[in-house]
């Protein structure tokens, strides 16, 4: 307890993105239960050594016992501060040397709880025998040393807020107390749980064993984490089917199947409609009509557009879906078009409605969307499925990229690629170890990235590393388009392979790693919008990241922002200008004009969908 009322305030300092008072208390009480239970084991850990070369005789006099595993936590803060300073942190390192850094971090802080919860004791018993009972002085103790971190960590506060004009966003700490107080003791309550179990099965294993029960507590809490494990794995796989459930629900208002003939699920497709699920219903219903694109732009439109859209349940393998996307292909003329866009969708199926109305203004509809669904979740619980989205969209690229180089030159289209969150790594990862080379053997012009995850493999071989396959020049990545058009000339006009993180998207950010390594994006120097009050600790980190990727991904329909994980407020002039659509000024003018005034309409048709389905 003295070590988790300890890690109270740095729980409530500044990150990424404001959190709301419910979000803080989940963030506090994680911490607070996470390190209390830390501390526990590895203090189990300690004693068992100490028991093991200091011998169970102890065990007859509390003092003495309470001053030999003192004596342990010293040397287990020894040994953890010589760990750490074994193995610095290094650029690109890899998993297991951060790991055993933060193992050894683990330790210290785990010798140093147990060492102020001895000499609390201590003086506990000091005072006992003057007092005739023994005050709990290591709650007290660790209250003390959480006001001083919280006087450090509101110093810290204190210089970002001067640093960013002025500006904070702070959650109720009382409202947060309260929260992270009940999910501390639910967490506690586990980790009591799990000490006793890890008890009885120490108990055990020393009735049949050599050795205490006490040495053999460790492993006891071991396998009670193992056990918790397994059914927090049964929890995710209901989730699973809960999110896969909710998503083949129809949406009100997108009930009924299209009527043009070129998108999917319309007349003549060969892709059933019911076979799409909510995220597929709305992408092909949305697409704009001529007299949309005429109205919008003050010029007709050259033609409708076209979007292709393979559900997941369309189709039982990969191989089917592709065979169904091509047939699509041929029976829309879709490499007829001006534009084909080649699109890997969110982890739901989602495809970026604001990017696709965008293209289809520029091009007045001479363009057309390709897509293929290859999970039903949301893109945390999809991360499964990334292997499987990069392969289904590996085989209908290089099938596209065979059936173009069967046509004459002139008549080819222009091929780019769009991708968003998960989606634009499952995009990016069909070219793993290919580089810039990869898409340009594949046929494909240009491609345009937002919001790409931390675990992207081929963005950080093009960014981080110098290969032969790489042409830096081709690949830009930026926070804003003001970056763009602060490029000179030579370099702008270069750009093929556009990656666009805003600063605060915890989504280019988070990654189990975080668990074990302080990031480079909190190290100096620091990009603008990563708060520089803010400091690295392995558990606290993970979580509040974690909770900021939830909170990067709030939107208001028709208010564009570039903010968290929101790209809608330069997306079209990013699609103008990597694509090469080439509209003036005025166009975009009118462009920008239109998509709020679609996003608006279509979120007032889904609210008066849903509210006539209630009243009814």
């Amino acid at each position: 307890m003295f070590i988790a009322a300890a890690s109270v305030p740095r729980s409530f300092q500044r990150t990424l993105m404001p959190r709301s008072a419910v979000d803080q208390g989940v963030v506090t009480g994680v911490l607070v239960g996470g390190n209390y239970a830390t501390a526990a084991f590895l203090q189990d850990v300690i004693e068992a050594l100490a028991e093991r070369f200091g011998g169970r005789a102890y065990h007859e006099d509390k003092t003495a016992w309470r001053r030999l595993t003192a004596l342990a936590d010293l040397v287990a803060i020894g040994a953890g501060i010589a760990i750490q300073a074994a193995v610095p942190q290094k650029p690109n390192e890899g998993l297991p040397r951060s790991a055993l850094r933060t193992g050894g971090w683990y330790l210290a802080t785990g010798g140093l709880a147990g060492l102020g919860a001895a000499a609390s004791q201590e003086a506990g018993s000091a005072l006992s025998r003057r007092l005739r009972f023994a005050p709990p002085l290591a709650i007290p103790a660790g209250a003390a040393l959480s006001a001083i971190l919280e006087y450090r960590r509101r110093r810290r506060l204190h210089d970002d807020v001067a640093l960013n004009g002025g500006q904070t966003s702070q959650a109720s700490m009382v409202e947060a107390l309260g929260i992270g107080g009940l999910v501390a003791a639910g967490l506690l309550g586990v980790a009591f749980v799990q000490g006793g179990a890890a008890t009885a099965i120490g108990e055990a294993l020393a009735r049949h064993l050599p050795g205490s029960p006490r040495q053999w507590r460790p492993v006891g809490r071991l396998a009670a984490l193992g056990a918790l494990g397994f059914g927090v794995g049964a929890v995710v796989q209901n989730a699973y089917h809960r999110a896969e459930s909710g998503a083949e629900k129809p949406e009100p208002g997108f009930e009924e199947a299209p009527t043009s003939p070129l998108v999917s699920g319309g007349p003549g497709s060969v892709v059933p409609y019911d076979t799409l699920t909510k995220e597929g219903h709305r992408h092909v219903l949305t697409y704009l009509r001529p007299e949309w694109i005429e109205e919008s732009m003050g010029e007709p439109a050259r033609a409708t557009p076209i979007r292709v859209y393979v559900g997941l349940d369309s189709a039982p393998t990969d191989d089917e879906r592709v065979a169904l996307a091509l047939a699509e292909i041929d029976r829309t003329a879709a490499l007829g078009r001006r534009l084909v866009v080649l699109v890997s969708p969110t982890g739901t199926g989602y495809v970026n409605h604001t990017a696709m109305q965008a293209i289809e203004l520029l091009t007045r509809g001479d363009c057309a969307t390709i897509t293929m669904q290859y999970s039903k979740r949301p893109s945390p619980l999809s991360l499964d499925r990334i292997d499987e989205g990069r392969l289904q969209n590996r085989k209908l690229w290089l099938a596209i990229h065979d059936r173009l180089y069967g046509m004459p030159p002139e008549r080819r289209p222009r091929v780019v690629l769009f991708g968003e969150s998960l989606g634009a790594q499952t995009s990016q990862d069909v070219f793993v170890h290919e580089g810039t080379v990869g898409l340009r053997m594949f046929g494909i012009d240009r491609a345009l990235w937002i919001g790409t995850p931390y675990f992207s493999k081929w963005k950080e071989e093009v960014l981080r590393d110098v290969q032969w396959n790489v042409d830096r020049s081709l690949v830009g990545r930026f926070h804003s388009f003001e970056e763009v058009e602060a490029l000179d000339p030579t370099a702008r006009s270069a750009l093929r392979f556009v990656m666009v993180s805003h600063n605060n998207d915890a989504v280019g950010y988070f990654g189990a790693d975080l668990l074990v390594a302080a990031p480079t994006w909190l190290q100096e120097p620091r990009a603008p919008g990563v708060p520089r009050a803010q400091r690295y600790a392995p558990l606290l980190t993970f979580v509040q990241t974690l909770v900021d990727m939830k909170n990067s991904m709030h939107v208001v329909p028709g208010q564009f922002v570039a903010d968290g994980h929101d790209y809608r407020a330069d997306l079209g002039q990013f699609i103008n200008e990597v694509y090469d659509l080439g509209a003036t000024s005025e166009q975009m003018q009118r462009v920008e004009a239109a998509l709020r005034g679609y996003e608006t309409r279509f979120a007032d048709y889904i609210a008066r969908s849903k509210a006539a389905e209630v009243s009814a």
